[in-house]
Order: structure tokens, then C-alpha cells, then sequence
């Protein structure tokens, strides 16, 4: 891709009003993010659902210089810009109906791995809480995984760190700038995780930390995963609300129980008792649900399965593409009768075969 069209990427991005649904609702009727920006405000407010007032902030509003001036200074600070179209974006995050228009990340890992496990948890754990942490890392190993977390005190620094421990590839989502590490006291993990893993954030580094961003950030921790595991939690907090996110992104979400009396298993338990977790005892459970299968050997084979003959249910995704060219995720839904989670899940993994492509507003086709 080219600077200018990353550039436009990040102008844009920055329209007041712009979001994700907007964005996606222009991409749909333009060819490029440069032909938006080129647009004549009235071929922008002729677009279904954007309004006048949007198109006339593109066109007039829109500030190519500072989005240049960002794109320079991450480069130059050894940061990697991808756009939403840009091969190297997640397409777990391009699934979504708010994934953002562009991210910045340093690191080492491929931002669309077979498998993520996202964990998270309460900033305060108990003893217990990093142990079990550890102990599930341990077992998940074996199943290739990369994990995911958002870099905070508590479960998500034992993420991470037992992650690198176990020699698990570990990515870190932040709510502000690469640069901005928050806590501090995180910025010597942070840099071993850029070595195995990386840093990943719709923020630019001009961003501090706030109050804000976190909920935000979240959705991102969520989107990621394919099985989003929530280790301590009181029943208000940041780890909930990553949990019903993933529930409503389709994603597996997974808790560990604990006592009633414990007020940093009360959230864990909620989310049991109302469905949107199962219970977790180890990384079996995780396997079972998702069908996850080590194979013959153990973990060198598993990367090999990525060129196996495809599985009944992947063929029958597969026919159902071959017949209607570009599907809608809803219509692939509704012809193959899976549930959504099942569905996101297989979608996924032709993709990663290579069979199949993700297109803007969760269209898919067979890869020509």
C-alpha cells in the first residue's frame, strides 16, 4: 500500500464524526480511501446514512499534514501503520462492525496467528489468580497460541509475563500510544514482548493513557480473541465489560468459578450463571469448545494442519461461496445454519488456509 493512501487512512480517521460505521458505509461506495478523500462532498452525502455535516468535514475539515506528520513520527519511531485494507490488519478485528480504521504496532508476531487466547482479569488479584494464570499457559502451549491482554497490573501483567515464560507470543493492547506505557513499571516486559508478541493500539503516540480510552481499548482485547478467558473479577470492572463484548462479537468467553464469599469471584461466577461463560478448569475445556486438536505430533504439526484437506463444514462454507460469489455473513448464516460463534470461527480458519477473503462489511468470498 502506499504512503499516501496510509496517510489518507490516518486523515481520516481523524474526521470528527467519522467511526467505523461511517467509514465502512463510504469504503462500500468508494474504491479507495483516496477516492474518498477526493470525493465532492455532495458524492459523500449522497452515501446511504452519512450526513451532510460529515461530508462537508471531510472535504473541508480534513488535515492531511498532521496525518502526515503522525505517519512520519510513528515510522520513524519504528512503528508499522496498518489500515483497515491493509493485508497485515487482523481480520478477526476486520469482522467486526467497529474495528478501527487504522492501528499502530511494533512487534514480531503476525497480527492474524491460527489461535488467540485473550485473558484478563481484575487489577488486584488474590494469590491464587497469577498461579492460575501460569498454570493454564502451560497447558495452552501445545496448542500454538498467541495471547492477548492489555498490558495493566494485575492478570494482565501475569498474561503476559507467563506467556514469554511458557515461550508463548503475547501481544499487548494499549488505550493510548506505543510509546506511553502505562503502569511504567511495565515498560521492561513491554519491550521483551515487541521481541515475542508485540504492541498494538488505535492511538496514535501523541495519545496518553486516560480513563477513556480503556473501555475502547477493550473491545479491541475482545475482538482479537478467539476465546476470551476472564481469570478474577468483582462483577463491575473492566474485565466484564471485555467479557460481554466478546459474548457479543461471537467469541468463546470462558471464567474460572469461585467461592461465593469471594468478592473477586463474584464477577466470574455472574458470568457463568448468566451464559455468557462457560466454566474453566483448564485448557482441555478451551480445546473441546473450540475443537482445537493437537494432531499426531505436538506443536511443530499444528502449523502443518494449516494445508490439510478442508472439513466437511469448511467445504460446506466453502460450495455455499462457490454458488453466491460475495455472501454477507448473515446469508453464510442462514445457508449453513451454523451459529454465529461456529461460523466466525470456520470463516477464520479458511482464511488462514487461504481459501477465503474477508471484504469490508463482513462480505466474504472465495480468494480469487
Amino acid at each position: 500500500m502506499k504512503e499516501q493512501e496510509i496517510i489518507n487512512y490516518i486523515a481520516l480517521s481523524r474526521v470528527k464524526g467519522m467511526g467505523s460505521k461511517n467509514f465502512r458505509r463510504l469504503l462500500k461506495e468508494f474504491d479507495s480511501v483516496s477516492d474518498i478523500v477526493r470525493a465532492k462532498a455532495t458524492d459523500l452525502a449522497a452515501v446511504p446514512k452519512v450526513r451532510k455535516n460529515l461530508a462537508r468535514l471531510i472535504k473541508h475539515e480534513i488535515d492531511l499534514e498532521e496525518a502526515e506528520k503522525i505517519y512520519r513520527r510513528e515510522t520513524d519511531q519504528g512503528a508499522t501503520v496498518i489500515p483497515f485494507t491493509h493485508p497485515s490488519y487482523p481480520s478477526r478485528l476486520r469482522r467486526m462492525a467497529d474495528g478501527p480504521m487504522v492501528l499502530f504496532y511494533r512487534g514480531s508476531q503476525d497480527l492474524n496467528p491460527r489461535r488467540t487466547v485473550g485473558i484478563v482479569g481484575t487489577r488486584n488479584p488474590s494469590e491464587d489468580g497469577p498461579l492460575r494464570v501460569d498454570k493454564l499457559l502451560s497447558q495452552l502451549k501445545a496448542y500454538n497460541v498467541v495471547t492477548v491482554s492489555g498490558l495493566a497490573y494485575g492478570i494482565d501483567a501475569s498474561c503476559h509475563k507467563y506467556s514469554l515464560d511458557h515461550g508463548i507470543p503475547t501481544i499487548g493492547v494499549l488505550a493510548g500510544g506505543l510509546p506511553n506505557i502505562y503502569p511504567p513499571s511495565n515498560r521492561p516486559l513491554s519491550r521483551k514482548m515487541m521481541e515475542n508478541g508485540g504492541l498494538i493500539t488505535e492511538y496514535h503516540s501523541g495519545v496518553e493513557m486516560i480513563r477513556e480510552n480503556f473501555p475502547v481499548r477493550n473491545r479491541i482485547i475482545a475482538g482479537l480473541s478467539d476465546a476470551l478467558i476472564v481469570v478474577e473479577s468483582k462483577e463491575k470492572g473492566g474485565s466484564m465489560i471485555t467479557a460481554q463484548l466478546a459474548f457479543d462479537y461471537n467469541r468463546y468467553v470462558f471464567a474460572f468459578p469461585g467461592r461465593i464469599s469471594d468478592e473477586k469471584s463474584r464477577g466470574c461466577n455472574k458470568l457463568i450463571k448468566t451464559h455468557v461463560a462457560s466454566l474453566l478448569e483448564s485448557a482441555e475445556d478451551i480445546a473441546q469448545l473450540l475443537n482445537w486438536d493437537l494432531g499426531e505430533d505436538q506443536p511443530g504439526h499444528i502449523q502443518g494442519l494449516l494445508f490439510e484437506e478442508l472439513s466437511e463444514r469448511e467445504k460446506q462454507l466453502v460450495e455455499i461461496m462457490r454458488v453466491e460469489g460475495r455472501v454477507h455473513i448473515d446469508k453464510l448464516g442462514m445457508l449453513s445454519k451454523f451459529r454465529p460463534g461456529l461460523l466466525a470461527n470456520i470463516l477464520l480458519e479458511l482464511e488462514l488456509k487461504g481459501h477465503v477473503q474477508s471484504l469490508p462489511g463482513q462480505i466474504y468470498r472465495l480468494r480469487p
